[in-house]
């Protein structure tokens, strides 16, 4: 912004006014909000307002005893012919802290589902009638990193999922800007932008009371033509209990058990570079 500023100052007079609408247009109308000046909290660019947001929102997930969500995700795919296509799925995610956790995943070729009971994550593949079993730490966030690390299993909507979100995207983000109000399915929020090593990645926060995630989008910049991940979140709700039967894992009639092997050193090398 303070570019076009001096920009227009150099130009003559009758120019300007021209000039000032072309920036708007090649903004889209971004708020003036996005060029704030960076915080400067522990030597990070993000922004007072994008700071604070992010902040709002990861407390009120991580201090909220339970909830459920809805997702749908759009990730970018690549065909044999390499053509790209996007591919999309819907997923429902029950948690209940400190230690439990339901989810069902469903797209035209796969139907699981998860359970975390606190001792073991169970994994059922409907479509291939089989399922597995591993045990688990009795905390969701040592959940989440012994399954993907030892085991390759990644739990959907993971960032949704931590007892401390905020914390954990401050110490990746390089920069972060608040680019200002808009709407999601006609739900108002705000628009943050942040950037770290690997990815760039934008949240949707509903205006209001209740600060939770509408919309969040990644951009992969390490892997080739910097793929995308989309994903709508509706039906929040933080009033209906989830007793303890959500997160019983029974395995239903005719389903094979099958071994969950373990990852070797290399590919958990890999699995952590990938968090980074």
């Amino acid at each position: 912004m303070k570019e076009t500023n001096a920009a227009l100052m150099r130009l003559p007079q009758r120019f300007r006014p021209l000039l000032a609408v072309l920036a708007l247009l090649s903004l889209g109308g971004l708020a003036a909000r996005a060029a704030e000046p960076p915080a400067g909290t522990n030597g990070i660019g993000i922004s007072h307002h994008a700071d604070e947001l992010l902040r709002r929102t990861s407390d009120y997930l991580s201090q909220s005893p339970f909830f459920s969500v809805n997702a749908e995700v759009w990730q970018d795919a690549v065909m044999a012919s390499g053509q790209r296509v996007q591919a999309t799925r819907t997923v429902d995610l029950q948690v209940r802290r400190p230690n439990r956790l339901r989810a069902e995943l469903r797209s035209t070729r796969r139907n699981r589902g998860i359970w975390y009971d606190g001792k073991t994550v169970s994994i059922l593949d409907r479509n291939r009638g089989t399922y597995g079993t591993v045990a688990a730490p009795n905390n969701l966030d040592e959940m989440l990193d012994s399954s993907l690390l030892r085991f390759g299993i990644a739990i959907p909507l993971e960032d949704l999922i931590e007892s401390n979100p905020y914390a954990e995207a401050k110490q990746k983000v390089s920069s972060g800007t608040d680019i200002g109000p808009t709407t999601v399915l006609g739900v108002p929020c705000e628009h943050l932008a942040f950037s770290q090593t690997n990815i760039d990645w934008q949240i949707w926060i509903e205006d209001g009371p209740r600060p939770v995630p509408r919309k969040i989008v990644i951009i992969y910049k390490d892997e080739e033509g910097s793929p995308q991940y989309t994903a709508l979140l509706n039906n929040w709700d933080f009033e209906t209990k989830l007793p303890e039967f959500v997160f019983k894992f029974e395995p239903p009639p005719g389903a094979a058990k099958v071994n969950v092997m373990e990852l070797g050193p290399q590919n958990r090398n890999q699995q952590s570079k990938k968090e980074e």
